[in-house]
């Protein structure tokens, strides 16, 4: 029942109950007083008071005749003026008609017949007045086709009846005049328990209308209440469910529409936020929604992208900052957003003001200045740190290079005693070690070169002296032989001194040979020697070549670090300028390399040529020792001869002297 009567609407429902209640009591008065009317009217005269219902029944009839022939004039073609005047006209007999019904009804009706033809008499005045009510209420509207259709359809039909019922009631006067008295009495006692009846219909009635009219207005309030607390704490999952079509229901569909608008509102908003925590920050909220919701979604939108372009804008200024490019400023902005210019002009100052320092270091190390000192001072955090690495890498280039500058100076001045002092570390200790072991290894080779300079003086003096000795016999010995040549009486005694002589020379052409062979041993280790000091040139040579590739790989590390720090974009800034003078002095250092290669290279060529004239002076040596080789053969074959010759002379002196004698 309460389902049923949540498909009408609360006024409806009011209206229904109030006006059953109303036509229910209604009906108990006319009933009541059609009972006293009937009593007293039997009462009265039986004549004068048919006569008078009789009277009171033709001026119904006309009455209801009047208000049938105005409604048809109502639906014909008329004006609007016509059409009030027969709504006047239909409201008067209307009026004429409660009026004569009034006096009629004042009348008690004979018996029940009559009462009951009295009330089907109401029935169908009632029946016929709600159909012409619907005929003139089409017909005032300007709608005459549809009142013409409501006339002979519902109103025509429903006025003859209401005259059947009254000429019925005026025939049953006529005949049943005589019985009317007879039945007053009956009539007060019917009449009497229809009102008793009627009343107790009517408040039970009017209890279950109340209590069924209360049940369906309760219970949807009450659950509109809860989702309405429900809602304004935040919470938006109540129940807010119905198929009722009256006002509650509709306030709990209203209620369901605003939850689900809240819903809907709450999810985007939840969304959007997700969104741009995460991956997509042009994600805008839908404007769909209606009222104050849209506007809202409109005023978030703007807001979030109002935020969003200035922080874009300042993004954009940030990315030039990070390419070097440090002309613009940053976007002027209102309000309390002022923050982000202000902040983004003070990040500009500090990247000029450590991109001016660097500048200038870095000039200065091009220079060939590396005195030169950042002041660290006006800087804080990694820009202060960074200002005092490029100090401390100034400082420890100014001492490793000036270390190298002066070793190297010391070098050039034929001082092989300096060595190159500090505590350094990477690439600049790898130089003062190989500085270090560069002048120790060409002390080295000095050294051995002045004493195989000297084992070559002693041995060339030794073999001037040998030969200047070899000289001077082969002298006396070619004066023997022409003494021999020239006196043939000397000739014995000349022989025999010389073979005597020649036995000398051929053991001074011994000891010779092995002088010079001592020669030829120490200039092939001078060759040696000189080999070993060029093998030793060309090895410096080669690691002067590993010092010019280290700094040539320092100079790709310096590149390469230079690539990754401008990927890194601003917070490899500083470390891609270190990257540079790194690369700068990478490049110092491949410079001093190749000169001090080129220097190696010079040494190594005089070397090679020193090894060149040693080797041909061994060469030399080495004919040298052949030749008195083969003159200590001649002076073996001289000796040998010598001794043949000297028997033979010794015989021919024999036979000279037998032939002298003789």
């Amino acid at each position: 029942m309460i389902g049923f009567l949540q498909r009408y609407n609360v006024g409806t429902r009011l209206s229904a109950a109030f006006g059953f209640l109303i036509l229910l009591s209604c009906g108990l008065v006319v009933a009541g007083l059609m009972t006293l009317a009937q009593a007293r009217g039997r009462m009265d005269s039986i004549v004068k008071r048919n006569m008078t219902i009789l009277e009171y029944v033709g001026e119904m009839r006309s009455a209801s005749a009047d208000i049938a022939v105005n409604l048809r004039n109502i639906v014909l073609p008329t004006t609007q003026e016509e059409n009030i005047g027969f709504a006047k006209i239909v409201e008067q007999q209307r009026q004429y008609y409660s009026d004569i019904h009034d006096k009629l009804y004042a009348i008690p009706p004979s018996d029940a017949n009559g009462a009951a033809m009295r009330r089907q008499i109401d029935l169908a005045r009632e029946k016929a007045r709600v159909a012409n009510q619907q005929v003139l209420d089409l017909g005032m509207n300007g709608k005459p086709d549809q009142a013409l259709r409501a006339l002979m359809q519902q109103a025509a039909p429903a006025n003859q009846q209401w005259q059947d019922a009254l000429n019925a009631y005026a025939a049953r006067q006529r005949s049943r005049g005589a019985a009317a008295y007879a039945d007053a009495n009956t009539a007060m006692d019917r009449g009497r328990a229809l009102l008793i009846a009627g009343g107790l219909a009517v408040i039970l009635v009017s209890s279950l209308l109340a209590w069924w009219i209360t049940r369906s207005l309760t219970q949807p309030l009450s659950r509109a209440t809860r989702a309405a607390e429900a809602i304004a704490e935040g919470r938006l999952d109540s129940d807010v469910h119905t198929t009722a079509t009256d006002e509650p229901g509709r306030l709990l569909s209203a209620m369901a529409r605003m939850q689900t608008q809240l819903q809907r509102f709450s999810g985007e908003t939840t969304r959007m936020i997700a969104l741009h925590a995460d991956k997509d920050i042009s994600h805008r909220m839908p404007q769909d929604f209606p009222g104050v919701y849209g506007e809202l979604s409109k005023g978030i939108n703007t807001m979030m992208f109002e935020h969003l372009d200035a922080i874009v804008d300042a993004i954009e200024v940030l990315n030039e900052y990070a390419r070097g490019d440090l002309r613009r400023d940053a976007r002027r902005l209102p309000g309390s957003r002022a923050v982000l210019h202000e902040s983004m002009d003070a990040a500009k100052a500090s990247l000029l003001a450590i991109n001016t320092e660097i500048k200038r270091l870095a000039s200065a190390a091009a220079a060939g200045d590396f005195s030169a000192r950042g002041d660290a001072q006006r800087f804080k955090h990694d820009f202060l740190r960074m200002v005092q690495d490029l100090n401390a890498m100034m400082e420890v280039s100014d001492t490793s290079l000036g270390s190298l500058s002066a070793l190297l100076q010391s070098i050039a001045a034929g001082d092989l005693t300096a060595r190159m002092h500090g505590n350094f570390h990477g690439v600049f200790a790898k130089m003062r070690d190989d500085a270090n072991a560069t002048t120790e290894q060409l002390t080295r080779i000095v050294v051995r070169i002045q004493g195989a300079a000297g084992s070559i003086s002693a041995a060339t003096g030794e073999i001037a002296a040998g030969n200047q000795d070899l000289s001077q016999r082969t002298e006396q010995q070619a004066a023997n032989l022409e003494e021999t040549a020239a006196s043939m009486e000397e000739l014995t005694s000349t022989v025999k001194q010389n073979a005597e002589s020649a036995r000398q020379a051929n053991q001074l052409a011994i000891g010779a040979a092995r002088v010079a062979s001592q020669g030829g041993e120490i200039a092939s280790k001078v060759v040696e020697t000189m080999s070993g000091i060029e093998s030793s040139s060309r090895k410096i040579a080669d690691i002067i070549s590993v010092i010019d590739g280290i700094s040539f790989q320092t100079n790709i590390l310096a590149l390469n670090a230079a690539v990754e720090a401008a990927r890194a974009g601003e917070q490899g800034r500083g470390f891609a300028v270190v990257a540079s003078e790194v690369r700068t002095l990478a490049q110092r250092s491949t410079a001093a390399a190749k000169e001090i290669k080129s220097l190696i290279d010079d040494s190594v060529q005089r070397v090679a040529e020193g090894s060149l004239l040693v080797h041909s002076a061994g060469t030399t040596m080495a004919e040298i020792v052949t030749s008195v080789q083969r003159v200590t053969d001649i002076m073996g074959e001289i000796s040998a001869a010598s001794q043949e010759q000297s028997a033979g002379i010794e015989q021919v002196n024999q036979t000279v002297t037998q032939m002298d004698e003789t």
